[in-house]
């Protein structure tokens, strides 16, 4: 009688022999195939983290930039070249401002610069606004020579 779990000597010497379960090569070579993969979502995954955190920092820069140009405008803070300073809500994020005067034009060039350096040396994310206004000097001068 024949062993179901065995071929017999009949079937492996006529080529007829399958053999039950896997090898060592084909199970290193899933092994393999699962960690490549597996390397390679990992590599998706990180790219989309850095991503998103660009994002992020690049909305938010341009956004503090935009709201320190317009107190810089409005009057709240000084129309004057300012150094690195850090902003009073987050020490990460540094701005500085800068007024030049355009010569006969009576414009002033205001360019702001915003910066994000979580460590305080190397910075990350970086924005830069320029707009030219009149000068409002002028504007004073006028109102106090025709009193």
């Amino acid at each position: 009688m024949r062993s179901l779990c065995r071929a017999s000597l009949e079937d492996r010497s006529r080529g007829r022999y399958q053999p039950q379960g896997l090898t060592l090569l084909e199970i290193l070579l899933s092994t393999a195939i699962l960690l490549g993969s597996l390397t390679a979502i990992m590599q998706v995954l990180n790219v989309g983290h850095n991503s998103r955190l660009s994002a992020v920092l690049n909305a938010e820069g341009v956004l503090r930039c935009e709201s320190m140009m317009g107190e810089l405008l409005a009057g709240v803070r000084p129309l004057a070249s300012s150094s690195v300073e850090a902003f009073d809500d987050n020490p990460n994020w540094m701005w500085s401002a800068s007024i030049s005067d355009q010569g006969s034009t009576s414009l002033l060039r205001v360019e702001v610069v915003v910066e994000h350096s979580p460590n305080g040396d190397q910075v990350n994310s970086s924005h830069a606004l320029i707009r030219y206004v009149r000068d409002p000097q002028i504007f004073l001068e006028a109102a106090g020579g025709n009193e």
